[in-house]
């Protein structure tokens, strides 16, 4: 490993462990490029599953297991506000058992787009279904832990407050001065006014 460089984070799990769910009557048509692309996903093949997958989808626009397949497809090509739009569109109602798997990917996709609180919700309805689900639980670990640091961020810390208190203070006393000298010049400006001119005789 080259100098300074660290190990990759477990956010890795994200990318690594992505499910598509499987095939179901296999004398269907679309449950056989399903599987053809559920293949070529385990082969790493991504663009060539995802065509396998547009191509079922094709015979049945609404099938939530075609669309979570889709959408895993475009997650592992980086394209996750297409993945994101395939898992919202999908009855997750529908997919009885793989409803765990379904809310996990959701996860993903989600975290990915940087709506942690919303990948975390996804995770946690993962867990209802899969309590025991290791990698769920990692990745909604790392969620509310990145929900954390960002709240921590966001809150000023006491040694900022004291100095955000000082530098307001010290304004508040610049402005102050500056009034009270411009009222004394403006009551010298009066009084000289206010003053008879004198006349001086010569001695």
């Amino acid at each position: 490993m080259a100098p300074g460089l660290k190990p990759l984070p477990a956010l890795l799990l994200l990318a690594a462990l992505a499910r598509p769910l499987g095939a179901w009557h296999w004398f269907e048509p679309a449950a056989r490029r399903n599987q053809k692309g559920i293949e070529a996903f385990r082969k790493g093949d991504f663009a060539a599953a995802l065509e396998q997958f547009l191509s079922a989808k094709g015979l049945k626009p609404e099938e939530p297991r075609l669309k979570n397949n889709t959408a895993e497809a475009l997650y592992q090509l980086k394209k996750y506000k297409e993945a994101l739009n395939e898992l919202a569109s999908a009855d997750a109602a529908r997919l009885g058992p793989a409803r765990a798997a379904f809310h996990y990917n959701l996860g993903n996709v989600q975290y990915r787009l940087g709506q942690y609180p919303q990948a975390l919700e996804s995770y946690k309805r993962s867990l209802k279904l899969a309590p025991d689900d290791v990698p769920a639980k990692k990745n909604y670990e790392l969620t509310l832990k990145k929900i954390q640091e960002q709240q921590q961020q966001q809150q000023p810390q006491p040694q900022q407050q004291q100095d955000q208190a000082e530098q307001q203070k010290q304004k508040y006393e610049a402005m102050m001065q500056f009034l009270n000298q411009n009222e004394k010049e403006q009551q010298q400006k009066r009084k000289h006014k206010a003053e008879p001119a004198r006349n001086e005789k010569d001695w």
